[in-house]
């Protein structure tokens, strides 16, 4: 089964912390882990290169979040625009969801 990971990545300096510990989890749980933080880097110019990098991540991100059967929602999502996006998508396409604080084995 494959799985995504989502939560908060702009405004958490140790995301990339949060993200590879989860991903190792997964793999040991057997998951075939998907992980968003492996989008490659692109530049943007401009005064809009904010918007126009996150616009960027999102879609990319989207796109490997289709290619998933669950998603993986870790603690502090509900703060990020980007995860609570991709958290609608797999709710709307009723993709099974599991939460890093609701993880009983992670506690």
């Amino acid at each position: 089964m494959k799985i995504y990971i989502s939560g908060p990545i702009s405004h958490d300096p140790h995301f990339e912390d949060s993200f590879s510990r989860a991903e190792q989890y997964l793999s040991y749980l057997g998951y075939e882990v998907v992980n968003p933080v492996d989008i490659p880097e692109k530049d943007f110019d401009g005064p809009d290169r904010d918007v126009q990098k996150w616009h960027y991540y999102m879609r990319e991100s989207i796109k490997l979040l289709m290619e998933c059967d669950q998603i993986y929602m870790l603690e502090g999502w509900e703060n990020s625009r980007g995860a609570r996006l991709e958290q609608k998508v797999a709710l709307e396409l009723a993709m099974p969801r599991m939460y890093e604080t609701e993880d009983i084995d992670r506690v």
